[in-house]
């Protein structure tokens, strides 16, 4: 079964609930108040080498960082959250000057909050559109991204801008989802507490269908209030799905599941919005093709800096090594992180100008 054909829960959801199709910006960064929970290392909680993915982000961290061309100072971070990657950025390259741009002013409006609680001075953040950056053309050295690319409307169109915005030699230095799914097609629940497009506290109640053939994710978002009966089934559905299998960090949708259908049906008369965004996934070939199409002179897909790191602490931990090694969690971070781009693979591309 494909994503050309649409599942029973999407067709209740349209019926139920229409949805205004927008961009994944609208949909789902700009109705978050913290992305990433408050849980970012670095950003929200200082690094921890007892923590394996402490290990991972801060070898990212070192892999972006060494991409930055030597005598660069200019880097834009794209789509950067909460402040990830240009935050620990701005710290490790205290001379560079980093900008994050994200189309969510809600996303905007918290990078600037922990940079300033970080006093990191050398890291500014703007608003703006990927298929339209505001900025001058050439006016980067480095751009980064962090699994941002993918989410999207124009993938194509975005990397042309990429392009347009970094200096001939500048480098494009990102990481991405390898669309490889468990199953031909998917479908998955979220229950989370949220903001409206106004301020006002809300709750959402999310449904994503997600296809290998072809590459497509289709999400669904109901916006709803914090109180009355739709908070009560709320909260009684985010217990149900405790126990429930998960993937992608999401509840997994089974057939029977009182998650879907069962659920809309409650929800849907308290919606205050209902979305749908469509994204197109991607394989490495396709996003090494793209950019090149893109203007990009030398495009190279390599392994990801996470995955060595954890790979490391997680041998480290098997050794009973972890305490010793502790101390020089920066210089082997580091290193990792400078050895990620020379090695091929998947999950990391680097695009020279």
């Amino acid at each position: 079964m494909t994503c050309e054909r649409m599942t029973a829960l999407e067709v209740w959801w349209r019926a139920f609930a229409p949805p205004e199709a927008v961009d994944s910006a609208r949909a789902l960064y700009a109705l978050t108040p913290r992305w990433s929970s408050g849980n970012l290392p670095f950003v929200d909680v200082p690094y921890d080498p007892a923590r394996v993915a402490h290990w991972a982000d801060a070898a990212r961290v070192a892999d972006y960082a060494a991409a930055l061309p030597s005598g660069g100072t200019r880097i834009l971070d794209f789509g950067p959250g909460d402040g990830w990657p240009a935050l620990p950025l701005a710290a490790a390259l205290p001379r560079a000057r980093v900008v994050g741009v994200d189309p969510a002013p809600r996303r905007v409006e918290v990078c600037v909050a922990n940079a300033r609680r970080l006093a990191l001075g050398n890291a500014a953040f703007a608003t703006g559109d990927g298929a339209a950056l505001p900025f001058a053309s050439a006016s980067f050295d480095l751009v980064t991204a962090s699994q941002s690319l993918e989410e999207t409307r124009d993938p194509s169109a975005v990397l042309a801008e990429i392009a347009r915005v970094l200096r001939p030699g500048g480098v494009l230095r990102a990481s991405y989802q390898v669309w490889t799914l468990p199953a031909r097609r998917f479908e998955t629940v979220t229950l989370v507490e949220g903001r409206d497009l106004d301020g006002a506290d809300a709750l959402l109640y999310t449904y994503a269908v997600r296809c290998q053939e072809p590459p497509r994710e289709r999400r669904y978002v109901l916006v709803l209030p914090r109180e009355g009966e739709a908070a009560a089934v709320h909260a009684q559905a985010l217990v149900a799905s405790a126990d429930a299998p998960r993937a992608y960090g999401e509840t997994l949708l089974t057939r029977r599941s009182p998650l879907g259908a069962p659920l809309l049906r409650h929800l849907a008369p308290f919606a205050r919005r209902s979305y749908v965004v469509e994204l197109h996934r991607w394989t490495t070939a396709w996003l090494v093709q793209a950019l090149r199409r893109a203007g990009f002179a030398e495009v190279r897909a390599t392994v990801h800096a996470g995955d060595l790191a954890r790979s490391f602490a997680r041998a480290a931990i098997a050794r009973g090594d972890l305490d010793a090694l502790a101390p020089h969690f920066e210089v082997i971070t580091r290193a990792l992180g400078e050895a990620a781009a020379q090695q091929p693979g998947e999950s990391m591309v680097t695009a020279v100008r």
